[in-house]
């Protein structure tokens, strides 16, 4: 008979009435420990200062609501009209959306940052991306000037007076791609500086995704489901066929 290898796991300790997480009671738990409290002790072993549980509250919360026309929020209230289960269409949605230029621009300008962090000067790394015509993930977007979920978030770090090396790097690439190409901090950069000097790891950056989007995902999907308007809408597409001009 194969060796059994014992799964060991430092996360939970589970008896007969007895369930602890990282060492603290349920009880405790359940009664004192905020959402975004919960999330970090989950992961990093230790219970948030007030100032880092205000900033990943914030951070969270920003990441709810992008409106309607978000590439994965189509994808759900597509799902509503094909009636599809709600599960069924959030799961899609997000997966549809997780690509680098929609829901996976968070983890690319966390990794973004985390090299510009590190680089002997910022402002030449920032230089040769300019001369390479590289992306700036977290920089600029389609419908904001300045995106001002992303100011609100750098208000909070100077109110909290928690200026990390991150955060710091996130504002000296604006200062430049800004002047130079007229592309803001949005919400990836500014959320991910936050993520990057309170401890999480790009590799799991697509969890504020997930759990930030799914209420806005149940939204629209009830929204579309309760609307009196018949779904499969006729869009005004415009057909092009192939070997005729268009007109």
């Amino acid at each position: 008979m194969p060796k059994q290898v014992p799964w060991k796991s430092n996360i939970t300790e589970v008896g007969k009435n007895k369930l602890l997480t990282r060492g603290v009671d349920q009880e405790e738990i359940i009664r004192r420990f905020s959402y975004e409290e919960m999330v970090f002790l989950l992961l990093f072993d230790r219970r948030p200062s007030e100032v880092e549980a205000n900033l990943l509250r914030a951070v969270i919360v920003s990441h709810v609501s992008h409106g309607v026309t978000g590439q994965s929020t189509i994808a759900v209230r597509m799902g509503a009209d094909c009636r599809s289960p709600f599960l069924n269409s959030a799961v899609g949605g997000f997966l549809t959306g997780s690509g680098e230029f929609h829901q996976g621009a968070l983890q690319r300008s966390m990794e973004m940052l985390k090299e510009a962090a590190e680089a002997r000067s910022v402002e030449q790394w920032v230089r040769e991306r300019l001369d390479n015509k590289n992306t700036f993930y977290g920089y600029g977007h389609r419908f904001h000037s300045k995106d001002p979920r992303a100011i609100v978030l750098m208000k909070l770090c100077d109110e909290h007076t928690y200026i990390g090396k991150h955060v710091r790097t996130a504002r000296d690439i604006e200062s430049i791609v800004g002047s130079e190409r007229g592309r803001y901090m949005n919400i990836e950069a500014a959320g991910g500086s936050i993520l990057l000097d309170i401890g999480f790891p790009p590799e799991i950056a697509s969890l504020i995704i997930l759990i930030g989007r799914g209420p806005m995902y149940a939204a629209v999907y009830m929204e579309r489901l309760l609307s009196e308007s018949k779904p499969f809408q006729r869009l005004a597409v415009h057909d092009i066929v192939p070997g005729k001009e268009e007109k």
